[in-house]
This record gives C-alpha cells, structure tokens and sequence, in this order.
C-alpha cells in the first residue's frame, strides 16, 4: 500500500510540474485533476466489494498430509456461505517446519478474484523436509482497485500439514522370524493352537480338549491347553541429528522397517527422544509414532526390558542382541 501512495503522490507531482510548465493550460490541468481523483474513483468503485468480503471472513484449506516434494496447495475460501470479490487480496503466509529446524515466508497478491472458487496458492518449498508444517496466514487484506486503501481480514487459526517419509529399504532389517521363545502362556478364550501345555483335568475344561494317549499312561485326565509364545520384544531405536537431510532419510528406512514388520504380524516398539518407547501393532501405530516425533510429544505408553534392539542412525543400522 505504501509504495502504490509512493508512486501515486510521485506520479501527481510529475504532472503538477508538467501542467505548470505549460502554464497550466486547460487540457494539462484537466489531465492533473483527473488524477488527484484516481483514489477516490477507485475507493468508490471497490468499497461495495470491500466490506461484502470482510463481512464474508475467508477460511483456508490445506491437505493434512503430503510426501516429501510434492506440492502444497493452500485453497482461500469465503469463511460463510457463498462467494465474494476481492478487487485486491493480499496475504503473507509463513510456512514453519518445527522438526527440521525450517521457516519459509511469502507473499501472494490476487487481483480482482472471486471466492467463487477457491484462490489457490501452490508451494514446493513447504514439502521439502519430513515434519508437520504450521502454516500461518498473516496481514490478510482486501484493498481497492489501485492498491491504496484497505479492510483487514482476520485469520487466526494456524494450519497443519504431515510432511510423512516415503519408505526407503535400509541395508540391514531385523526379521519377524527370528524371534527368541522365552516361554509360553494360556492363549485367551482357548480355541486353536499350534502350541500346546499339558495339565491335570480341571472342572470347567471341555472334554474336546483332553489327551487321551497321556491320560491312558497317568490314569488320570489331562488336557491339552492352547498356549501362546512369549516373545523376545523388539525395539527400533531412531538416532535423530540435527540435519534434516539424515532425519528424513532415518525416518524413511524406519516407516520401511515398521511396515515389514506390521506386514509379517510381528509387534515391536519404537524408543526415541522425542515420542518415548511406544509399542507398534499396525499401520496406524506407525503413522501416529511418526507424528509423535515430529510434535515432540515423548509422553511414554510402553517400557520393555531384555529385547532385542535395531537402531537406525545417519550412518546405517545396527542390531543388538540381548
């Protein structure tokens, strides 16, 4: 606004002199007033449209999650029903990656548009590292015709976008079969098994379930309870840096690693400084650890001890056996 008063009050003065260099004839006066009245020309002609899209708000959509280098697409709406004309929008919006340590700021200018559909504001920049972007509109603005006289328009809710890690395989990956037995426990609610324990009869067990081969030996009944393993736990360690770079490589070989795993029915957990030691079962374990890390959240919800332990850094992976 201020360099369209800037070149306006310059261009009236280029012409006040032009006009008083031909002894202010008429048709140079003429041309000097009519341009003293250019503000309040564009002023009455905007006004209208002005305080319609103030009173209408605007509101902004943002995908919830991208992939790293795609392009974000930031959609301005009317924040009511219904649409409205902007004879000039104007807005600065800051893009702040909390996780990788990044700020990007720009600013768009949209002439004579209507929220008919959606002002759409597409940056490449947002997505260049993993991380939740907080996207802020700020100095939101709709300005006449010429630029020179505007109404502000509040926006103060914040934006989020998961910026979530593409899956790159790592050079070496713990596998779901090679998991230590400890021992073995009643499955719940029985039913079938591929393990077993033997014990004495107790009043309640279903006939189905006695083995009559080892009853015949002890002359006593002795069932066949259905039994689970206990498994040696698993945890993923994730060494986090500084570089964004490492991080977004890190965090990929672990969406990888978590998705093998899911995939093969194997259950883990996965420690880091910045989610705690959270225990992963599905798909959406992965994506909410993933999330987690990126808020900084290291709340716990799990502990183990005596597991086996993969740990995915900058530089590799590494397996620990306990």
């Amino acid at each position: 606004m201020i360099k369209n008063w800037l070149i306006y009050l310059g261009t009236a003065a280029v012409l006040f002199v032009f006009s008083a260099f031909h002894s202010f004839e008429q048709t140079t006066w003429n041309i000097f007033l009519t341009f003293l009245a250019v503000p309040l020309i564009s002023l009455a002609a905007s006004l209208p449209f002005m305080i319609h899209a103030a009173a209408k708000g605007i509101a902004a959509d943002v995908p919830g999650t991208l992939r790293p280098g795609d392009p974000a697409e930031i959609k301005i709406h009317s924040a009511k029903r219904g649409s409205a004309v902007f004879p000039q929008f104007k807005v600065r919006v800051v893009c702040e990656n909390e996780f990788a340590g990044t700020v990007n700021k720009f600013r768009r200018i949209v002439y004579f548009g209507s929220t008919k559909k959606p002002f759409i504001i597409i940056n490449k920049k947002l997505s260049a590292h993993c991380g939740t972007v907080r996207i802020k509109l700020k100095r939101c603005a709709v300005y006449d015709f010429a630029g020179m006289f505007f109404i502000p328009l509040r926006f103060r809710d914040a934006l989020n976008v998961n910026i979530m890690p593409p899956q790159l395989k790592p050079s070496e990956a713990p596998g779901a079969d090679n998991s230590r037995v400890l021992g073995f426990k009643p499955k719940p609610g029985g039913g079938f098994s591929d393990y077993y324990e033997l014990r004495p009869y107790r009043d309640g067990d279903s006939i189905k379930y006695v083995h009559w081969k080892v009853s015949s030996k002890y002359d006593e009944m002795i069932v066949r309870e259905p039994s689970l393993p206990i498994l040696r736990d698993l945890v993923i360690r994730l060494d986090l840096s500084e570089i964004p770079i490492q991080n977004d490589s890190i965090l990929s070989r672990f969406v990888y690693t978590a998705e093998s795993l899911v995939g093969d029915g194997k259950e883990f957990y996965c420690l880091c400084s910045r989610c705690g030691c959270r225990k992963i079962v599905n798909s959406d374990d992965i994506n909410n650890c993933v999330i987690q890390i990126y808020r900084n959240n290291p709340a716990a919800d799990a502990s183990v001890s005596n597991a086996d332990l993969f740990v995915i850094n900058a530089d590799g992976e590494e397996v620990y056996s306990a």
